[in-house]
């Protein structure tokens, strides 16, 4: 084991090597990064172990929790918006789309005997909630910079009657196309690149090939519809705090 950690990080000779060549005012950037990111594998993997081993389901919903706050802040600072402001709105929307849909596939799609057993229930909410996050950040970013920029369009809409639900329809499109859009142009590349890997955990679990495309199918379209609801969610959270 220790014979194959060396040789792995061994690897890491030749990008030091071209930066120590070509830029070395990076080469701390990127032990900074590489060490953070062993830290976090190390303290994932610890985790991880410890939900799988204990197995009780309020242990993974407590996991569950911390991971959508944990992304909620991420994405916060991501699209340069208030923690404070937009931190319960975001968390609820991840949260409540992992447990929606994920609840969905692990008790009436998945082949999984225990659908809230840990090895299950980890990888199908962390796989919702990261897809889930990406998208988020696409699409409240764009409705509130079109509701910031387009004002006048709102309140246009409501001078002439119209109520509030049905003025921000025109902000609430064009936040699910920044969902999609990428999407759908991603999906085939997924395809090739992204989804083999899935594919390979879902082999090395002892899943037969045909429920492994099943399963995969199953998780990519969970992930679309967990996306439609985070962001359904957190913008009917987030109304008051947007138009404050």
């Amino acid at each position: 084991m220790v014979l194959h950690i060396v040789l792995g990080l061994l690897l890491l000779l030749l990008p030091a090597g071209a930066l120590y060549l070509f830029d070395r005012s990076l080469l701390r950037t990127l032990g900074i990064a590489v060490g953070r990111m062993v830290v976090q594998l190390l303290v994932l993997c610890l985790m991880v172990w410890a939900l799988v081993k204990f197995d009780k389901i309020w242990l993974s919903l407590l996991w569950l929790v911390l991971l959508t706050v944990v992304s909620g802040v991420l994405a916060l600072r991501r699209m340069k918006l208030p923690i404070a402001k937009f931190l319960l709105p975001v968390s609820a929307g991840l949260l409540v789309s992992a447990l929606l849909v994920g609840s969905y596939l692990l008790l009436g799609c998945l082949p999984a005997e225990n659908g809230f057993g840990a090895r299950w229930f980890v990888p199908v909410m962390a796989l919702l909630v990261g897809h889930t996050m990406t998208a988020l950040i696409r699409g409240l970013s764009t409705y509130e910079s079109a509701l910031r920029t387009d004002r006048q369009q709102y309140e246009y809409l409501r001078g002439n009657g119209i109520n509030h639900l049905h003025a921000l329809w025109p902000f609430v499109r064009r936040a699910l196309q920044q969902i999609f859009a990428p999407t759908a142009a991603n999906l085939a590349v997924m395809g090739l690149y992204a989804m083999p890997l899935l594919l390979c955990g879902i082999f090395i679990a002892g899943v037969a090939p045909i429920n492994a495309f099943v399963v995969t199918l199953q998780l990519i379209f969970g992930c679309l519809a967990a996306s439609v609801i985070a962001l359904v969610v957190t913008l009917w959270l987030a109304d008051r705090q947007l138009f404050a």
